[in-house]
């Protein structure tokens, strides 16, 4: 029986952190569940198979999930020790795993493309977007990371400068709670989809699965694939539709094949984001929830086909085409209702409107879906237009170009090397093809290699974007940070001048002009409006879809023979969820310990060597007066097994000065002292690394705790002479007297 409601803020609704300052919405009935159930913790009868047995359950999934054929598969049932197992061959233990449970079922809608060549016939695959958001809100494992309500964060009391964070933390959610009234919980839907190759090296076969998540749960968990936060949805049928012999007729069709079965997907949603359904959530809540398409992550030119607009045009805003480079320009954003009415025109015979707003002929899947601009929805995208875009395809070359390929590289090798950033020991130039990685690492010391450069607007140009860059990164976005990527971009845009040559073949811009033929220069304008309205954009980055892409296309597919590779690849996901789905009740039972539960930050060790317990020491201040007071971690026990001689510390180590420094100190300690016995050939023990763990930073304590390393590693070197490892020599600044307060700063610590 139900218990009675228990009114007032969810029980899970506090900040991400407790220096936070959360503002609650002021319904008391804002995502508060109706009434509340005694959740069933008893098995489910389903598992009473063999399969849920802890031994059987590891050699069962350890055999499934071989990458082996299924006649090799097959050879393990005639093995002695598997004679008497429970399953006498390969047909009888797959049926066995067939009759798990696995999760919501898939559905196939045939799609019917006609042509003057004749009709073509595809398949869309795709789930109930209800079961699955169902799946995730009913999800015990997710209850400490949900949130049903929406949420004001400030940085302090006086609440001047908010905070954007998580999805509840964006002004969206509490517009959307504004409207649905009492008694409503806002269910954000974030879909993502990209278009990928099944082949790498030779063929053309595509996928396009579509991803669904909610922002109900937290970014930490919705970007961790393990976690199964972020679920496939369907996978949008790939054809070059051969059929229509006129190429513009042609591609339109690809245009609406894609809203055609987007509108399929999120039929549901047409009705039930304006009337609700009530849904039994995880922590035995019932709730009317209100799904609505809030966010929607992906690249440009998917976000161009989304907004029905030319890949020419913003799919956000009006603004013309030659004016898309100027960033101090702002035009209002994209309503429906204006690209509905013009589609409207188009469909009686009037195409000016569209022509002249650049609209594509398309009906759009969002017509029909309640409360949804679109233009909002097109999350930032940081890793194809910030990271691998304006820096990667332009910034970069465009810079290497101003200094030169061969001082650039001078400058890149010559930086120091430093833990947590990436050195290019061989220069920009070797670098063929970026990775948003490797983009992300180069623009943490960009601006550092770019410095000093005899055009103060190259070193002005680079800091905004880079700035730019590290704020878009931050897991919280403050107002002022917001502002302050406005103030980066108009700084760019007075200093991108730098980069025109009107006489240049080298790839510059040859006038101002050609800024308006990049279209993602333009976009990073509406990051803070975007970021206002969602959250910080690390939980819509494209990175997440394309790692996605590793379980749901590039593994099924290459179990598959093949030859309509879909329908094959649906049944591994099938299996694959249904071993998903024993192993977290093995897990919630405590039969098996399922391996996501378990901690996977591992902290990357340069060497390899044995460690032992260490010890710390350091001492606390309170944050008013900040100071760099790591607390100092090293081992008990030198690494390496035996004493080394100060003669070879002195050549392999470079310390010349080590004897004599050493009598310096010992000296300083007792002055009462006039020998020590101490030469060339007094064994040492040495210590190759020590830890400095800090503090949680006062000003950002969003960011990870740090944890730096001081290494003093001497080359390695193989007998051929190949260096095997790099020397380390880390250069610390420390204070000889901590209690003097005179200096501060730099002057503190040298």
């Amino acid at each position: 029986m139900p218990r009675r409601p228990r009114w007032g803020p969810h029980p899970f609704a506090k900040p991400t952190r407790p220096s936070l300052f959360p503002e609650c919405h002021p319904d008391p009935t804002a995502g508060v569940a109706q009434e509340f159930y005694d959740i069933d913790r008893e098995p489910p009868p389903a598992y009473t198979s063999k399969l849920a047995e802890p031994d059987v359950f590891c050699e069962a999934f350890w055999l499934d999930n071989l990458r082996i054929s299924r006649a090799n598969e097959a050879q393990y049932f005639s093995l002695p020790r598997t004679k008497e197992w429970h399953w006498n061959n390969l047909t009888e233990f797959e049926q066995e795993v067939g009759r798990l449970p696995c999760g919501p079922s898939w559905f196939r809608e045939t799609i019917i493309v006609k042509g003057d060549q004749g009709d073509e016939i595809l398949d869309l695959w795709k789930h109930d977007i209800i079961k699955l958001i169902q799946m995730l809100l009913s999800d015990p494992r997710f209850i400490p990371h949900i949130r049903f309500a929406p949420e004001r964060h400030y940085d302090s009391a006086a609440k001047e400068n908010r905070v954007y964070d998580k999805m509840w933390s964006g002004k969206w959610w509490w517009r959307m709670q504004n409207i649905l009234g009492k008694h409503a919980t806002v269910v954000p839907i974030i879909l993502g989809s990209d278009k990928t190759k099944l082949t790498v090296f030779s063929g053309n076969q595509q996928a396009w699965p579509v991803y669904l998540t909610i922002g109900n749960i937290s970014t930490n968990i919705r970007r961790c694939p393990s976690e199964r936060a972020t679920l496939l949805i369907g996978y949008i049928p790939v054809s070059n539709l051969g059929n229509i012999s006129n190429e513009q007729e042609r591609s339109e069709a690809h245009w609406q094949l894609f809203h055609a079965c987007m509108e399929s997907i999120l039929e549901p949603l047409k009705v039930l984001s304006r009337t609700g359904i009530d849904i039994l959530c995880a922590d035995g809540g019932v709730r009317r929830i209100f799904p609505i398409l809030a966010a929607y992550i992906a690249d440009y030119p998917e976000q161009a086909t989304i907004a029905c607009v030319r890949k020419s045009c913003c799919p956000v805003c009006w603004i013309p085409t030659d004016k898309r480079g100027h960033m101090a320009l702002q035009y209002p954003q994209r309503d429906r209702r204006r690209t509905l009415d013009a589609l409207d025109d188009h469909w009686n015979g009037y195409s000016r409107t569209i022509k002249m707003l650049g609209i594509r002929p398309t009906r759009p899947f969002w017509a029909d879906l309640p409360y949804v601009d679109i233009s909002s929805c097109l999350a930032p995208d940081l890793l194809h237009k910030l990271d691998k875009g304006v820096f990667g395809d332009h910034l970069i070359r465009w810079t290497t170009i101003l200094i030169g390929s061969n001082e650039m590289d001078r400058r890149t090798k010559g930086m120091p090397r430093f833990q947590g950033l990436r050195h290019f020991a061989r220069g920009t130039s070797v670098i063929s093809q970026w990775t948003g990685k490797e983009t992300k690492a180069l623009g943490r010391t960009f601006l550092a290699i770019v410095a000093g450069h005899e055009q103060p607007r190259l070193v002005t140009a680079v800091k905004s974007i880079t700035d730019f860059m590290a704020r878009a990164h931050k897991p919280e976005v403050t107002k002022r940070d917001l502002a302050a990527m406005t103030d980066d971009l108009l700084d760019f845009d007075r200093a991108k001048t730098v980069f025109v040559d009107p006489n240049s073949k080298r790839g510059l811009p040859t006038d101002e002009r050609r800024f308006n033929a990049i279209p993602k220069i333009h976009s990073l304008t509406h990051y803070p409006y975007l970021i206002s309205q969602l959250g910080a954009p690390e939980g819509f980055n494209t990175k997440i879809t394309e790692r996605l892409h590793i379980d749901f296309v590039k593994k099924p597919w290459s179990t598959t023979n093949h030859v309509n590779p879909i329908q094959q690849m649906v049944a591994y996901l099938q299996n694959w969820e249904a071993w998903a789905l024993l192993r977290a009740y093995m897990h919630d039972t405590g039969l098996v310990l399922d391996p996501r539960f378990m901690d996977a930050r591992r902290e990357e060790e340069v060497d390899d060597g044995p460690e032992d317990l260490v010890e710390g020491s350091g001492n606390r201040r309170n944050d008013q007066d900040w100071q760099l007071e790591p607390t100092v971690w090293i081992a008990k026990r030198p690494l390496l097994k035996s004493s080394v001689k100060g003669a070879y510390l002195m050549t392999k180590h470079k310390a010349a000065d080590l004897i004599p420094a050493t009598i310096d100190y010992l000296r300083s300690l007792f002055p009462e002292r006039t020998v020590f016995p101490i030469s060339h050939n007094t064994l040492f023990k040495v210590w190759r690394r020590c830890k400095l763990h800090h503090r949680r930073l006062p000003f950002d304590p969003a960011l990870d705790l740090q944890t730096d390393q001081v290494r003093a590693f001497s080359t390695t070197e193989d007998i051929e002479g190949r260096i095997l490892r790099s020397v380390f020599f880390d250069v610390v600044l420390f204070s000889s007297n901590l209690d003097n307060g005179n200096h501060q700063g730099l002057h503190r610590k040298c």
